[in-house]
């Protein structure tokens, strides 16, 4: 009965045991079978039947076998990005390097340790890693797929066996952004394995998280950024929990003071023996429009602190730029050019007869302002045009005489 069961009446459950139900039509878990064990790798369990299972005529190492098949299989099926990186042997080095990194943390590793093989990556090596559902964060490199509920748990068993950790492990509610986390005793590896990663009092989901980092990096500016309530709302935690997850990742908080505003008194003014006016009575429309008015100042949220940015180029220290050569297109040793590098044509260097006292050469001499204006008045003076034919039965005699003056 068990050795032609389909995959469907296996079910593996959070405290590592798998049951085992009869009925293929029967929704539920049925009773317990086997129990998972930790295997020399992590991704690769043992399987023990349970002793007080009673088999019936069925041999005990064929249905061993059977259920280690569908648990591999299982496994398989839950995190097939994740097996999808290294069954390709056709990848290209930094590629390979860094889907064998992912495959050892399963499915989640620093950027730091794998940051050689990240700048040998190409446009096209770029987009074989996007294709395998790579996603190459800030901080993190990770398999958004991986982020459903069965990979979570999945991974959590998986982990905790491997790392001799007692099941069940303490997995996030389903779909949840984030979870509080005593930081005293918890273990950041653990989280970080299920797409938890562990900052400060919260394990936040690593696509949440990857959200919230790209947005702090792309509001830096001068090396500091300004806490957005959005991050918190993309965590779902309060404003505090989300300071503590900033100052976790290094960033360092400036404190605002408080502002106290003082309080105003109003005057006392002292009743009028004149008839108080019967107050008039506004319409419904306009008193309607106050109160949303009112409502929508009080929903006005206040400004959050602002940090200190831990790393990126912002931050970074620019070097001063070394001043400009005032002759860049000459070596700094040799002399600038003389005034007068090239003598006039005809004229040797060492006999400039033709030289004012200035010892600037007529030619190149500059006219003085009257001369200028001399010949702008000059050009002003409406122009006289002579002809003188030779021959007045010929017209082109007379063109041929036309002279400007």
């Amino acid at each position: 009965m068990i050795l032609s069961a389909i995959s469907k009446q296996f079910t593996l459950k959070d405290d590592g045991q798998i049951y085992f139900q009869p009925d293929s039509t029967n929704p539920l878990p049925g009773e317990p079978l086997a129990v998972v064990r930790k295997g020399e790798m992590l991704l690769q369990p043992m399987i023990e039947i349970l002793a007080t299972r009673d088999l019936g005529a069925e041999d005990r190492n064929a249905v061993t076998e059977h259920v280690a098949t569908w648990l591999k299989a299982h496994i398989y099926t839950v995190l097939e990005p994740l097996f999808a990186l290294v069954v390709d042997e056709t990848l290209p080095e930094p590629v390979r390097e860094i889907a064998l990194k992912l495959f050892a943390g399963v499915g989640i590793v620093p950027r730091g340790d794998v940051e050689e093989p990240i700048s040998k990556l190409d446009a096209e090596m770029r987009k074989v890693l996007r294709d395998k559902k790579v996603r190459l964060g800030p901080l993190l490199i990770f398999i958004p797929d991986l982020n459903k509920p069965a990979a979570v748990h999945l991974r959590a068993l998986l982990w905790s066996l491997y790392n001799d950790v007692v099941l069940p492990a303490p997995v996030p509610r389903d779909g949840a952004m984030s979870v509080t986390v005593e930081t005293e005793g918890a273990n950041p590896d653990f989280y970080r394995a299920i797409g938890y990663p562990l900052y400060g009092p919260r394990a936040v989901r690593i696509d949440m998280l990857d959200r919230v980092i790209n947005a702090v990096y792309d509001g830096a500016k001068d090396g500091k950024f300004q806490a957005q309530h959005s991050m918190a709302e993309w965590m779902g935690c309060p404003i505090a929990d989300l300071y503590g997850v900033l100052e976790a990742m290094g960033h360092k908080r400036i404190e605002t003071p408080v502002a106290e505003v003082p309080v105003e008194v109003a005057p006392v003014v002292e009743d009028s023996p004149k008839e108080e006016a019967a107050p008039q009575e506004q319409p419904a429309e306009a008193t309607t429009e106050v109160v949303a008015e009112e409502k929508k100042q009080e929903q006005k949220k206040p400004d959050l602190d602002f940090f200190i940015l831990r790393r990126g180029k912002a931050h970074g220290e620019r070097k001063e730029r070394p001043p400009r050569a005032e002759h860049h297109h000459a070596p700094a040793d040799k002399p600038a050019f003389p005034k007068e590098r090239y003598a006039p044509k005809g004229v040797k260097k060492t006999d400039r007869k033709s030289d004012d006292e200035d010892g600037e050469h007529k030619k190149f001499k500059k006219k003085k302002f009257d001369d200028r204006k001399k010949d702008r008045e000059a050009r002003n003076e409406p122009r006289v045009y002579k002809a003188e034919a030779a021959d007045h039965d010929n017209p082109f005699a007379v063109l041929q005489n036309l002279k400007l003056k």
